[in-house]
């Protein structure tokens, strides 16, 4: 075996209970390497890594670390060789501070209570580390009161106070801004600077493009690709993803055809808003919307796509402009207005905007329709709410098929569907979608534009914000191109180019 490879997994099958979800899979990792593992949800990606990192023992096969035959049986073990694991969801401990959190990973280890360290001992350390990866924030600092992005990066902070070679890490970016993703991503190449390893676990296929060396695939369990990233394409990763080919990843879908003697169901004219925070202000955005048509609105970061979607249901201070529904002049002051108008914007982030992810499905499918359902708008009918629940549930094909089941369990893709499902039951006819199938797996992509393009074909009308043009010419009927919060142009998509939309967009996709 090379000294190249600071780890290799040979023949690793993992069993569970009526499930087989790893099936003798090899792996190798180089030093000073990214390498990606990507697959769909229950590919078997994060069962790989929590045996790697001690979380899961292998059923069968052998793994080496530097050449030595290892027997990793529990994180402790996974530690000392000099492997760790950066979790999806931040697994530290939000009442203390980063610091303490950070000691934790040194002190911790050798039983040594946090209390009986020196105060100025603490902030040096977590000092250093915090350095190392680049984030400003006071070490004094609870846990609590970062952002997401903020504690992933505290999290690989402690991966680097454990003395971590081999950093294996779990969808990191799912829970992620933009900014926060670019900001994780250079922390990642400067790491491979200084030799680190990495196993990064991603859904994202272009996240592979941007920062991995290599790139395996799991389907079902099993390996089914592994290239270097310099030797393959992202359609190629995609086709061995779905097993199937790639113009199935976007399904296309027919144009409502001639609009000219129809009212558009919703009309914006000379919309501008106010710039608030970081977000982009629009000016002079004018729109038509016709039933059952998708208009793809395209534009990259900071385009305002995210400011028109919001200023539409009144989430946006808005400084001129018309709104029109039906033909009728409205005021859309509020989320709630626009709900009695029949507007329901679906957000990019729907963990943290669009549902309650402690509740169960039926708790969140009935949320906006909650005083429309229950007695005298007062007492919940449970009963009542699984039925409308069990029926989008069969309507959207909601896995698992349990009213009863924390949306915080459901996959992405599924967590997507419940978030339709909500918006239809509020008996919304214009769907503004925020990136919908941002942050899910390949395979739910797939299913989540089909479940749009057939809303459309059933009379609704659609605004899709997207930064994914090839999603845009698949889905769209027209397309509005945003550029810095300024309309540049609205296409009808008859035989429209990708090539068309990307030079409309500065020559950039994001």
């Amino acid at each position: 075996m090379s000294l190249e490879y600071v780890l290799r997994a040979r023949g690793i099958t993992k069993e569970f209970p009526g499930v087989v979800a790893l099936k003798g899979v090899d792996f190798d990792l180089r030093r000073a390497e990214v390498h990606a593992i990507v697959g769909q949800n229950g590919a078997g990606k994060s069962t790989f890594v929590k045996i790697l990192s001690g979380v899961y023992t292998p059923t069968s096969g052998e793994i080496f670390v530097k050449e030595e035959r290892v027997r990793i049986r529990n994180p402790r073990d996974a530690k000392k060789l000099g492997i760790t694991l950066v979790h999806q969801e931040a697994t530290l401990v939000p009442n203390l501070s980063v610091a303490e959190n950070i000691a934790l990973a040194i002190y911790g280890t050798r039983g040594i209570a946090l209390d009986r360290v020196r105060r100025a001992e603490l902030l040096e350390l977590a000092s250093k580390y915090l350095e190392m990866v680049k984030l400003r924030v006071d070490p004094r600092t609870k846990l609590k009161d970062l952002s997401v992005g903020e504690r992933q990066l505290v999290q690989v902070a402690r991966a680097l106070a454990e003395n971590a070679d081999i950093i294996c890490l779990d969808e990191p970016t799912s829970p992620l801004t933009a900014m926060e993703i670019e900001a994780l991503f250079e922390v990642m190449e400067e790491l491979r600077k200084e030799g680190r390893s990495m196993v990064f676990i991603t859904h994202r296929v272009e996240e592979v493009f941007r920062v991995a060396d290599r790139v395996t695939v799991l389907r079902d369990g099993l390996k089914v690709f592994s290239s270097p990233v310099s030797e393959t394409t992202p359609s190629e990763v995609v086709k061995h993803i779905l097993g199937r080919e790639l113009e199935e990843f976007y399904p296309r879908r027919k144009s409502v055809g001639e609009r000219a003697h129809a009212q558009p169901r919703l009309r914006i004219t000379s919309l501008s808003t106010v710039s608030e925070g970081r977000s982009v202000s629009l000016g002079d955005v004018s729109l038509d919307l016709y039933p059952g048509e998708i208009l793809g609105v395209v534009g990259l970061l900071g385009s305002g796509k995210t400011e028109l979607g919001k200023a539409l249901v009144g989430m946006q201070r808005v400084a001129s402009g018309e709104v029109y529904v039906d033909g009728r002049r409205a005021k859309v002051g509020s989320p709630a207005d626009a709900l009695k108008l029949g507007i329901l914007y679906i957000p990019e982030d729907r963990r943290r905007e669009g549902l309650v992810p402690l509740l169960t499905v039926s708790d969140n499918v009935v949320l906006p329709s909650i005083y429309r359902i229950s007695a005298f708008g007062l007492f919940r009918r449970a009963g009542r709410e699984r039925g409308i629940a069990d029926r989008w549930i069969r309507s959207l094909r909601i896995v698992p098929p349990h009213p009863g089941f924390k949306v915080a369990n459901l996959s992405g893709g599924n967590q997507q569907k419940v978030v339709l499902a909500k918006s239809l039951e509020a008996g919304a006819k214009v769907l503004v979608l925020d990136e919908p199938t941002f942050g899910i797996d390949v395979g739910a992509k797939v299913e989540i534009r089909r479940l749009v393009a057939s809303l459309a074909d059933e009379g609704y009308s659609i605004v899709l914000l997207t930064s994914d043009v090839d999603e845009a010419l698949a889905l769209s009927d027209r397309i509005l191109v945003l550029v810095s919060g300024r309309v540049v142009r609205v296409l009808e998509n008859r035989d429209l180019s990708r090539e068309t939309i990307i030079s409309l967009l500065g020559g950039r996709v994001g």
